[in-house]
């Protein structure tokens, strides 16, 4: 029986300032689930906005899915991943909060 490796997963959490103007916004989110067109070993990537007030001043959160934890470091120096980097980096009010795990387990 063929078995799949689970994916490796970097979560990131985004505090958007409220004075973004939406479009821009959704034009950073549009490019940050592009990565996984962009980005060869990105299995996937899911990025929105939260529909609670669960997330505190979180308004936003990325999921992309790698193969191995071994591309991480290559996920986080690839031009794409950087490109949109940046344009983050122009719409958080504060610390983006990030966290990766083998889901494995």
């Amino acid at each position: 029986m063929l078995q799949h490796k689970m994916p490796f997963v970097h979560v990131v959490l985004l505090p958007v300032r409220r004075d973004v103007p939406e479009e821009y916004v959704e034009q950073v989110v549009a490019e940050l689930c592009e990565l996984k067109n962009t980005i060869e070993f990105v299995r996937s990537a899911r990025c929105g906005k939260t529909v609670t007030s669960r997330g505190k001043q979180f308004t936003h959160a990325l999921v992309v899915e790698l193969e191995s934890a071994d591309q991480l470091p290559r996920y986080q120096e690839h031009p794409a991943h950087q490109a949109v980097l940046a344009k983050i980096k122009k719409i958080v009010a504060e610390d983006t909060i990030a966290m990766d795990f083998d889901s494995e387990h």
